[in-house]
């Protein structure tokens, strides 16, 4: 297991200490939200570890590299009415602010003299909040005492409205239907980015994603799915699958690194696709 720059977590001292414990003597740590192992990398990133999702914070621009999660059939629930303000990540350092972030390209830094309509706003920034989604649905947890956590920027990430809206969010209405019927799901999602142009990152740039990738597992099937970010609102889900050998190539990740059969594509049927 590749060595976790830093290592958070809200639970308990004990459980703390115990992670502690086994870090120290290079044992492996095994987190509820990542079946089969949580994915890896090369990058030194930070490891977030929350009541309801697991996270890599990209240590370039302080948003996630991908999530983990494990949806329950009893913690699917309607979310229409539930608070949708972004809130500080406590767990992150202090460079990783909400004002840090809006520095990203997808933020702008409109003219504010004559506004008077505004979304999220920081400072003299202001969130757009057509071009801000959440990588872990609050549908998927709406019934649990957790579910504000979904609310922390290690969950936000620059998702178009027209994708936010349109294919990605009736992925995620298929999968919450789904888990009804299996029990549970792993779900590991994130930002995929082109990285043609070095000098801009060696140069401070921050680039922005062109797609995003979803894996839906059980322990013995999967189905992936890999969403251009320019995505049309009536896109259908089921026309952006894709391999999980795919999504490693473009991502960098080791998705299940504790794999030892190959998961079969068969989730594919039951998420209403046929591939």
């Amino acid at each position: 297991m590749r060595f976790i720059n830093n290592i958070f977590t809200r639970w308990g001292s004990a459980f703390l200490l115990l992670m502690l414990s086994a870090a120290s003597n290079a044992q492996s740590i095994h987190i509820s939200h990542c079946m089969l192992g949580c994915p890896q990398s090369n990058a030194d990133n930070n490891l977030i570890v929350r009541h309801l999702y697991a996270a890599e914070i990209n240590s370039e621009n302080g948003l996630a590299d991908w999530v983990a999660y494990r949806i329950l059939a009893g913690s699917v629930g309607v979310a229409s009415l539930l608070p949708r303000q972004w809130v500080q990540e406590a767990l992150l350092p202090e460079m990783w602010s909400i004002e840090s972030i809006s520095n990203l390209s997808a933020l702008y830094q409109p003219d504010l003299s004559e506004a008077q309509d505004r979304d999220y706003r920081v400072n003299e920034f202001m969130f757009n909040a057509e071009d801000r989604g959440r990588l872990v649905p609050m549908t998927s947890f709406s019934r649990t005492p957790y579910w504000s956590e979904l609310n922390y920027i290690s969950n936000m990430a620059p998702l178009p409205s027209d994708l936010r809206l349109g294919s990605w969010s009736r992925l995620d209405q298929a999968v919450n239907e789904l888990v009804g019927r299996v029990g549970q799901l792993y779900v590991v999602s994130g930002p995929l980015y082109e990285r043609a142009n070095r000098s801009a990152l060696e140069e401070g740039v921050l680039e922005t994603p062109t797609k995003y990738f979803k894996v839906v597992a059980t322990s013995i099937a999967y189905a992936a799915f890999i969403f251009p970010a320019e995505l049309p609102i009536h896109a259908e889900y089921c026309a952006q699958f894709t391999s999980i050998d795919k999504i490693q190539e473009l991502s960098g990740l080791r998705l299940f690194p504790d794999l030892e059969k190959e998961l079969s594509p068969e989730l594919f049927q039951e998420l209403r696709c046929d591939p």
